[in-house]
């Protein structure tokens, strides 16, 4: 018989590059920014159905229950809506972007319709011009990440652990 250890080994090359797997490459710089500004939006609305809970009999107390359910699901609504943008970018999910499309709408226009129209702050006036650029700058950073080549390059990777 002649046994040849050897050939059941594999070399190192072969460990490390399998050309049957996916190659996944690294998310861009401008995904992670959605990612973190997305995260920021779904911790605040978490933070808002949890203050809002723990806040209840003050909230009761001063105010309608109807404005106690507002801000409980709205906080619930707004912390669960960005879950499956957040999973999609960081897995890097072909279907992410339409996603990213439309929360990133949804987001501005549900602050803004809530400081038009629910709120009336008298110190509201102070930053209007302020939160306007940043919801332009917003906008100009999503349409700037969505339209990159490497996000299309990182979006259109399909990975299948």
């Amino acid at each position: 018989m002649n046994w040849n250890y050897n050939d059941t080994m594999k070399t190192q090359k072969q460990v490390q590059c399998d050309p049957t797997q996916p190659i996944h490459p690294r998310r861009p710089f401008l995904i992670t920014l959605l990612l973190w500004v997305f995260g920021l939006w779904s911790l605040l609305g978490w933070l808002r159905f949890g203050r809002a809970l723990l806040e209840r009999s003050l909230i009761l107390d001063n105010f309608a229950l109807s404005v106690f359910w507002y801000l409980l699901l709205a906080g619930l609504i707004s912390g669960l809506a960005a879950m499956p943008v957040l999973w999609g970018l960081v897995r890097g999910a072909p279907w992410t972007p339409a996603l990213v499309w439309i929360m990133s709408v949804i987001y501005p226009s549900y602050y803004w319709a809530e400081r038009l129209f629910l709120w009336s702050d008298p110190y509201a006036d102070n930053n209007w011009l302020f939160m306007l650029l940043l919801t332009i700058l917003w906008f100009g950073l999503v349409i700037w990440a969505m339209r990159s080549p490497r996000s299309k390059r990182f979006f259109l990777q399909v990975d299948e652990e």
